[in-house]
């Protein structure tokens, strides 16, 4: 079950809601959770952004990366990816790395989302078998415990994300775009859920879902 911030959570966090507290829920919940990212020491696990079957003219902009028939971003992923990374960049997240599944749609989230931090397309971004998910999960651990102060993204597909810390809320069929979880990987636990679709503004050429 998803923890919610300020519960359970380390001192720094208690004492972070408490600055919050002139704050609206919402708004104080996200000022913590950026706080805890900037300190670094997390990984911020994604479905790649938007991205309908049957696109006319699908693309892909990662060279290397894998496209699926009809199935790349759409003009909104892309807005959205691109998006993303600048909300990261403004609240002054660190990052490491991104790792991505070879599929076009999840490896353009990553570059557009990681702000030119690497990209590294992993098999086990689109792998269920446990060994090599439990695999990864300690590499994944091991890179942050070697670089402290920053955080590793993970951006994948509806089926692999809930294997590192994703959760889908009651009445959602699977993880949605445009979420991100912040996962402490001493447990893989989700500790926030962040929905940075709602901070777009709506565009009139590209209305955001």
């Amino acid at each position: 079950m998803l923890r919610t911030l300020c519960v359970g959570l380390a001192a720094a966090f208690l004492s972070g809601c408490a600055t919050g507290a002139q704050k609206k829920p919402n708004e104080a919940a996200e000022s913590v959770a950026f706080e805890a990212l900037k300190r670094g020491g997390y990984v911020i696990v994604m479905r790649h952004a938007n991205s309908p079957g049957d696109q006319a003219g699908a693309a892909g902009l990662s060279e290397g990366c894998r496209l699926a028939p009809g199935r790349g971003l759409d003009a909104k992923g892309f807005y959205q990816a691109r998006s993303f990374g600048a909300i990261l960049a403004e609240n002054d997240v660190p990052i490491l790395k991104a790792y991505t599944s070879r599929m076009c749609r999840s490896w353009d989230t990553a570059a557009l989302t990681a702000g030119g931090a690497p990209v590294v397309p992993h098999d086990s971004q689109m792998s269920t078998d446990a060994n090599t998910v439990a695999a990864f999960k300690r590499d994944v651990t091991r890179e942050l415990s070697q670089n402290p102060g920053q955080n590793i993204i993970l951006s994948s597909h509806s089926n692999i994300a809930p294997l590192y810390g994703a959760t889908t809320k009651k009445g959602e069929k699977e993880v949605p775009s445009g979420v991100i979880y912040i996962v402490h990987p001493r447990d893989w636990a989700p500790i926030a859920r962040m929905d940075l679709i709602a901070r777009l503004p709506a565009s009139p050429s590209v209305a955001v879902e």
